[in-house]
This record gives C-alpha cells, structure tokens and sequence, in this order.
C-alpha cells in the first residue's frame, strides 16, 4: 500500500493541489494558489512543479507561437538552474545550458566543442543577459550558432522607467544588493535594450499576449510580458498553434478534482513529513552554536536537556549493570560501561558547566538556571552513587 502511495506521488500531490488560480503548462493542471502563513499576499508559483510565472510565460509563448510542438527543432536553453531547464532536458534535439555565476559562460556542445554555424532553431535566453559578465560575447554567440530564419526568445529584466542601461558589474556584490536588491544582476536595461540587441546585427520584434489566453486564471502567466523575439530575418517565422493548446487545456480543465480521501493521504503521507523535517530543521538551525542562537531561552532548554540526559543516561547505566550477572559481566564493567559512564556524565556536566561559565550572551537569570540545575544534578548524582 505505502510503495503504491509513494509511486503516486504525482497523481495525489495534483489532486491536492487541484483549483482555478494557476493554469502550469509544465505539468499540465489547474491549481489553487498558495498563500504565505503570515500575510495574505500570493504566491505565484506552481504548488505541484515550483514554475514561476516568468517560466510559464515563456513556455506559453513557446507552445503558442513556434512549432516547438513538433519536437523535430534544435533548441537551446540558456537559464539558471529551475523548471525550465528540467523540463527541456528530455525534450527531443533539445540542448541545455544552465547559467552559473562562477566564472565565464560559453556556450558549448557535449563534447566542450563550439556548435556550428546555424544550428539551432529556437534559442531561449531567460533572464541571463542581465547577470551575464560578458554579454557582448552571449550575443555574438547567438548570431552565430542561431539559423538563417530561426528565432531567439531574450528575455531579460528592463526597468522601462529607465532610458538607458545602467552597468553595475564594477560594484561589489554587496553594494548591487543596497543598490536594488537584486545582487546577481550586474546591469540594469533600459529602454535601449531593443537598440542594443540590433547593434549585434538581430532583428528585433515585440509581442505580447494579446489573445488567445483570456481565460487562463490570472497567476498562470504575465500577460502583461513582452517577448524579445530577435531573428536573422526580417521577420520571425511564428506558427499558430493555439487550438492544440486550447484542447489540451480543456481536457486539464475538465479533468476530476481531488476528493477528500486523496487530499487526505496527501496530506498524512507527504505534507506532514515534510512539515516534520523541516520543523526539524529549523530546531537544529535555532539551538545551532551560532552566537545569535546562545542567548535564546530555546537554546538554554537544548543545552540542559542534553546535560540532563547525558549525566542521567551515563549514570542509570553504570547503576544497572552493576546489578547484572553473566560470565566475564566484571570485564564488561570495567572496559565497556566504567569508559562509557565516565563519558556520558563528564560530557553532560561540561555541557551545562561550559553555559554557565562561558556563554557570555546568556543574561543573568539563564545562567542562574542552568548553574541551580548544574547543582542540583551534582548532589542528586552523587546520592544516588552511594545508594
């Protein structure tokens, strides 16, 4: 039963997940929303595969208006590591390239060699441009390898507020993050983006989602988006392929929503555990001997229970194997449980003595505490020692 659950996991987690905010055409569902616990604002990324909107807009695009559908193109995807990426990395005749800011990007084949001259059909650029250090060089590279009439989709952030592009690769990491809270961007474009695309030699066009989507929820794409379709051509060559997007989406539209037995195996079999962990792991990261983290009351009750239970476990040992007879039980005594009692207790004890005389962030009344207990559990070991 649980290995059958556990192979579903798709099947529940869309169930659950099932509603009329977000259309994904990445795993092909309607969703509802997710909110944030601790204010009403909504998140637009896909609860089932973590699209964001800028992702799915592109997608959309590349559905709708080129003939991606047919599988038989050379594409190339340039963008930093997300659902984009995962999604054409078993595409057919599909090469990824996944953007990192260590060091120089070039763009090469399998093999390290560069692609040949017009090779690829569709080049996606995704919101590179702006964190590229050369871009000049991302450019020409795209001339270049992109075919006489293919298209390249350059989406980058461009604040149309702005008339000319602003470069910040000269600044400091931490000065872009104060600058505008974006610090693995190093330029900011303008509204001279589209002249310097065709200073490159690209032809440039503009579209926007003008039809064809109206009645997709509001979160599901940007429609507001302007798509950067530049070509060798004068013209891009774009298909139409909105009436096979349309059934699709119908046929997902239609499909059964969850019911309460499923959204309640979702629930106890995959959304409490990951609550779990990372409940888990955020006790870890609080009680953690991080200098912020030593003057916390939780911090304090970490470091007693794991004083108390050290000394207690190491001493209730070392007491019940002195009642326990078997032969060689005296070797065992001293070589094993002696060593093993000794450490415990020691460890139990320096841990609450090491707060109470070393931890400087702790105020007076948790140092109080943990020595008061520290004392306490000395004289009541000791008690029971001699008992």
């Amino acid at each position: 039963m649980f290995t059958s659950i556990r192979k579903n996991y798709e099947i529940y987690k869309k169930r659950y997940f099932r509603g009329n905010d977000i259309y994904c055409p990445f795993c092909s569902g309607f969703y509802k929303a997710q909110k944030f616990s601790m204010s009403k604002e909504v998140s637009t990324v896909c609860p089932v595969c973590s699209s964001t909107i800028d992702e799915r807009t592109v997608l959309l695009f590349l559905l709708a208006k080129t003939r991606l559908l047919s599988g038989e193109l050379n594409v190339l995807i340039i963008a930093e590591e997300g659902v984009l990426c995962r999604f054409f990395e078993n595409f057919p005749n599909a090469e990824v390239r996944k953007y990192s800011t260590r060091g120089d990007f070039i763009i090469r084949d399998q093999r390290g060699m560069d692609f040949g001259a017009g090779y690829f059909d569709i080049i996606v650029c995704n919101y590179i441009l702006e964190k590229h250090p050369s871009p000049q060089v991302l450019f020409l590279d795209i001339k270049r390898i992109l075919k006489p009439e293919g298209i390249a989709v350059l989406q980058a952030d461009i604040d149309e507020n702005r008339e000319e592009t602003a470069e910040y690769s000269h600044m400091y990491y931490k000065d872009r993050l104060l600058l505008y809270d974006i610090p693995g961007n190093m330029r900011r474009y303008g509204k001279d983006y589209g002249r310097i695309l065709k200073s490159f030699g690209l032809n440039l066009s503009k579209l926007k989602f003008s039809s064809g989507f109206e009645s997709l929820p509001g979160y599901s794409l940007d429609k507001n988006e302007v798509i950067y379709i530049a070509c060798l051509s004068d013209k891009p060559v774009l298909a139409e392929n909105m009436d096979e997007l349309e059934s699709e989406m119908e046929v997902q539209r239609s499909a059964p929503a969850g019911n309460a037995l499923s959204a309640l195996i979702y629930t106890v079999f995959f959304i409490l555990p990951e609550l779990f962990r990372k409940g888990i792991f955020s006790l870890l990261g609080k009680v953690s001997e991080r200098e912020e983290n030593k003057g916390t009351v939780l911090y304090m009750l970490y470091v007693l229970l794991l004083g108390l239970v050290s000394y207690w476990g190491g001493l209730i040992i070392f007491k019940v194997a002195q009642y326990i007879r078997y032969p060689g039980a005296v070797y065992v005594f001293m070589f094993i449980i002696v060593p093993i009692y000794i450490v415990l207790t020691c460890f139990g004890l320096g841990v609450m003595g090491g707060y109470f005389m070393c931890n400087e962030q702790a105020g007076f009344l948790k140092k109080f505490t943990v020595g008061t207990v520290l004392s306490l559990t000395i004289l009541l070991g000791v008690f029971v020692g001699f008992m």
